[in-house]
């Protein structure tokens, strides 16, 4: 399986459980792909902000699937970047809820 197809079957899966085994996996741009994706669970979205990659902290914080808690605590993140992004989500998520 190529790359692209691989990355695009973690983006479109729904089950959580599998979500963990891809992130398990631990190949590139898996992290990336969950971060951004609409479909990753809030628990796993929880997981990746604690990954060491800047650019998955910067989709996690622009996920509207990140949970309220997730944000709020990203929105105090050491990088500039990533609590800008979170709180843009959390006042996104809130007008819309």
């Amino acid at each position: 399986m190529y790359a692209e197809e691989y990355l695009s079957l973690v983006r479109d899966c729904k089950d959580e459980e599998k979500q963990f085994q891809f992130l398990k996996e631990d190949k590139p741009g898996v992290a990336v792909e969950l971060a951004k994706s609409k479909n990753t669970s809030p628990r796993i979205l929880d997981i990746l902000t604690r990954h060491s990659a800047i650019t998955v902290r910067h989709e996690v914080a622009k996920n509207p699937m990140t949970a309220i808690e997730t944000l709020t605590r990203l929105s105090n993140d050491k990088d500039m970047l990533v609590r800008d992004y979170a709180r843009r989500t959390l006042k996104s998520v809130e007008q819309t809820h």
